[in-house]
């Protein structure tokens, strides 16, 4: 049957206040619903990405940690074992775990990647501060070296991918203002840092890349890092070398989660984090049997020195190209 104008007008109309009432339910629905997870907030469980490699022990070395985890969160905590820190960095993007222990590198990663990640905490290898650096290092002379000394000269720099024996300390430098390409006269590339030491004694260079915690006593070559490694080795003529320039300090770790993660659950867990070594040594060692020294909170801007590493301005001399 034929509907006239007035009839269609009213179907409008019914359609279009039952489409309004349809959207007021489902705002409502929204608003009480936004309301009900401010009031609580906490996801159902959490899930926890840990890096085994060929530990194929991994999931019972690790399970004082997801114990000690799920007391610190109050929620159940679900264990995913990742063969590789490549793996980990994939799912926490991708939102398939919310909580992994990252390298600072690949936090730099999957911040690039997603910028969905926050850091926590990170640990140390014993009670100095937590932090290490990229350095540039020359052979000590009648004056004391500096960049501008250095220009034109010389520098062992290790492959493309070393994070502080290329990446760091390359993007950094720019950041100061220094373009290695060009204010050096060669990038030369050697096998490792001690190599790069001894090939600024030997003077095949003239300035190496190298790395350091910049903690305790320079005369030992601080407590850990290329110097060390060198005067621990016995190596000829450590006293005639020394550092020119150094990054920010960049931490060890990166415990990080899901940014989308109620604040409530964050500062909890960096609360409780904090504490593991003291309360829980066992859960914490099984977590960083490698960094003994106890977490520290860390927040995003503590992995700048990382971060620029995956930035357009500095891709340029970052390429070994130079492209």
């Amino acid at each position: 049957m034929p509907v006239s104008a007035k009839g269609k007008v009213d179907i409008v109309s019914f359609l279009m206040n039952r489409a309004i009432a349809a959207v007021t339910i489902l705002l409502s629905a929204a608003f009480f619903g936004a309301q009900a997870q401010d009031a609580d907030g906490l996801p159902d469980r959490l899930r926890l990405g840990v890096i085994v490699a060929a530990d194929e022990g991994a999931r019972d070395r690790v399970e004082p940690f997801r114990l000690a985890l799920e007391d610190i969160a109050d929620l159940p905590v679900d264990l995913f074992l990742m063969e590789t820190m490549a793996d980990a960095a994939e799912a926490i993007a991708a939102g398939r775990i919310d909580y992994a222990r990252l390298s600072p590198s690949a936090y730099a990663a999957v911040h690039q990647l997603c910028a969905c990640v926050e850091p926590l905490v990170t640990a140390g290898p014993d009670d100095f501060p937590a932090r290490f650096y990229a350095i540039l290092v020359a052979g000590a002379g009648a004056e004391k070296a500096t960049l501008t000394s250095l220009k034109g000269t010389r520098l062992a720099v290790g492959g493309a991918h070393a994070v502080t024996g290329y990446r760091v300390p390359l993007a950094n430098l720019a950041a100061d203002g220094i373009d290695a390409r060009s204010h050096f006269g060669a990038l030369v590339e050697v096998q490792n840092p001690l190599e790069g030491l001894r090939a600024v004694l030997d003077g095949r260079v003239q300035a190496a890349l190298a790395w350091s915690t910049l903690a305790g006593e320079a005369k030992n070559g601080y407590t850990a890092g290329t110097l060390n490694d060198y005067y621990v080795s016995g190596g000829a003529g450590f006293e005639n070398l020394e550092i020119v320039w150094r990054s920010p300090p960049i931490p060890y770790s990166a415990h990080s989660l899901r940014k989308d993660l109620p604040d409530v659950l964050k500062r909890r867990l960096r609360a409780g984090l904090m504490d593991l070594r003291r309360e829980a040594p066992d859960a914490y060692l099984a977590i960083e049997p490698d960094l003994p020294g106890g977490f520290e909170p860390v927040v995003h801007a503590d992995y700048r020195p990382l971060l620029r590493t995956f930035e357009d301005a500095y891709a340029t001399v970052l390429d070994p190209a130079g492209r």
